[in-house]
């Protein structure tokens, strides 16, 4: 499958649900891993996580609509992108491999509970995107209580598309 080329096509007949594509392309230009293994939150129709695997062959995401876990799949045909349908609340525990890079988009109100959730399945060196930050700011309180709560933690928002906050571990 030609990766760009389906980009291009959902591109076409974007939604307000997907991620901005300046997001997505900043993301996507600012992991430097060498071995990036990628947990997505939220797939929706498989966009950013086309992205995701242009920089990995390791990209797990989780959805918890089984209508767009169905489209996803048809859209990331070709890719070796992992599809889970599932409340990423009850799947990221499950999971038994680390992550060094997070995108966080899917239901604001539980932006804190992932972020906890996540916290123990971070390799040393890591970067989570989470979206939607300005726009949903205030659906996201949970997210700023928790990283209040952890001082290893820095974190910077960015005010590109609909806000982007990127997390990574104190020096």
């Amino acid at each position: 499958m030609e990766i760009d080329k389906k980009i291009e096509e959902l591109e076409s007949i974007r939604t307000r649900l997907n991620i901005p594509r300046e997001t997505i392309e900043l993301i996507v230009n600012s992991v430097f891993f060498d071995n990036v293994k990628i947990l997505e939150i939220g797939t929706f129709n498989g966009y950013s996580s086309l992205w995701l695997s242009k920089i990995s062959t390791d990209v797990l995401t989780i959805e918890i609509n089984a209508d767009s876990v169905e489209n996803a799949k048809k859209n990331l045909e070709g890719t070796s992108v992992e599809v889970v349908l599932g409340d990423a609340l009850e799947v990221i525990p499950a999971l038994d491999k680390k992550f060094n890079v997070v995108l966080i988009d899917a239901a604001k109100h539980e932006y804190g509970a992932y972020l906890e959730k996540i916290l123990g399945k971070l390799e040393d060196d890591f970067l989570i995107f989470v979206d939607n930050t300005i726009s949903h700011g205030e659906k996201i309180t949970s997210l700023f209580e928790v990283l209040n709560k952890h001082s290893e933690l820095e974190w910077k928002e960015i005010g590109i598309g609909k806000g982007l906050i990127v997390i990574k571990k104190s020096l």
